[in-house]
């Protein structure tokens, strides 16, 4: 009798923190008998997956939709925008993504499928294979809901949630696939695990059920009474941005810094004014507990760990997943958030600094990590590898 599959699936998103979190549960899976492989949207970012010994493949890329006056504008008032732009309001689109994906079903023949922002996997999967759906709150809304909510103000939506599904359904039927009732239904499985804090979940009152939590690499504790400096973690796209950079500059001797892929010149500048700098990633645990401030741009991964170790947060938001996390967690008390998509937006070390020395967020930050690290009764990775294993 063989052993049991799981194939792993990533569609949508960019960074480290799918392939981060699907390795997690793919290597815990592979330890209690499974063969696990994963189909992932950029293998260039899969080195955790490859790392965890999990087999790797190409998930069916998604064709451009056919150009449409309004691309020149930003759509992401909605996560409809956001998935119509990269192809879910054009019928060929679809038809291609979901006919590449039951070709690696029929190669693959998994017994259980795990979608991590992959919403045309899932449905290729009917019939084929169980389905759960584990993904960060942004990623995976409720399944009930016929149109997506508007998240911001900055824009206003661009694309109609019926004719996104009528687009949808037009593929689904050419291929035999019964059709959606609304977005939603795209992120419908067997099982949902919403790997999130319910403060940071855009959702949270739209759900039947509460987000479970997140799934961390390692326990986080609280942050010591004697930290001091400033931690930041930044791509550098946004460490390189002339404000944020003189910014960091100026922090000098109180910053220490992780820029995945900087470049040689970005980082001995910085060390030149005194700031450490990580080549490699830093232990987060270890970071937080020596930090008073942790500067980032609103990933969920890095906002929840420094939520559970009490630390306040600074947040330069580039994206709309990470502004509306910047925003939940300034509306707490536990950070300032400056997005960096507003043309008004400038970032000054003076702005860290506050933050760095607010007493008010720090008291605010001490008593959300209490609190959020008392919510992890059991750990989320435990439970949603029972729940995985229970559907196999």
């Amino acid at each position: 009798m063989r052993a049991k599959r799981v194939l792993l699936a990533w569609e949508q998103g960019a960074g480290f923190g799918h392939t981060t979190q699907l390795a997690r549960l793919g290597r815990r899976l592979a330890e209690a008998g499974a063969e696990v492989a994963a189909a992932v949207r950029y293998p260039e970012l899969s080195r955790p997956l490859a790392d965890a010994g999990i087999r790797l493949m190409q998930a069916p890329p998604w064709p451009a939709p056919a150009p449409r006056p309004d691309d020149a504008f930003p759509a992401s008032a909605t996560l409809t925008d956001t998935l119509a732009r990269a192809g879910l309001r054009d019928p060929q689109s679809v038809g291609t993504v979901l006919r590449g994906w039951r070709a690696i079903l029929d190669a693959e023949q998994p017994d259980l499928l795990v979608c991590d922002y992959a919403p045309l996997a899932a449905p290729a999967a009917l019939g084929r294979c169980a389905v759960m759906q584990a993904g960060t709150a942004y990623c995976l809304p409720p399944a009930h809901l016929v149109d997506m909510p508007v998240l911001h103000a900055f824009a206003p939506p661009l694309h109609r949630d019926a004719d996104v599904r009528d687009a949808i359904n037009a593929a689904f039927a050419a291929e035999g696939i019964a059709p959606l009732a609304g977005i939603g239904a795209l992120f419908a499985g067997d099982d949902v695990f919403v790997r999130t804090f319910p403060l940071i979940d855009p959702y949270a009152d739209l759900r039947d059920r509460q987000a479970e939590g997140p799934v961390l690499s390692a326990p986080i504790g609280e942050m010591r009474p004697d930290a001091r400096g400033i931690f930041a973690y930044l791509h550098t796209d946004v460490a390189t941005r002339p404000d944020v950079a003189r910014a960091l500059l100026a922090l000098g001797r109180a910053l220490e810094i992780h820029i995945p892929g900087a470049a040689p010149a970005v980082t001995e500048r910085l060390r030149a004014a005194g700031v450490r700098v990580h080549e490699h990633p830093a232990p987060m645990a270890e970071v937080l507990a020596r930090s008073r401030l942790i500067l980032h741009q609103g990933s969920a991964g890095v906002a929840t760990e420094a939520l559970l170790a009490g630390v306040p947060q600074f947040t330069l938001s580039v994206h709309v997943e990470h502004y509306l996390n910047g925003e939940a967690l300034a509306a707490a008390g536990l950070s300032r958030n400056v997005p960096l998509f507003d043309p008004a937006a400038q970032v000054e070390a003076a702005q860290i600094r506050a933050m760095l020395f607010d007493e008010d967020a720090l008291l605010i930050a001490a008593a959300a990590g209490r609190m959020h690290r008392a919510m992890v009764v059991t750990d989320p990775l435990d439970a949603l590898t029972c729940r995985c294993l229970a559907l196999l």
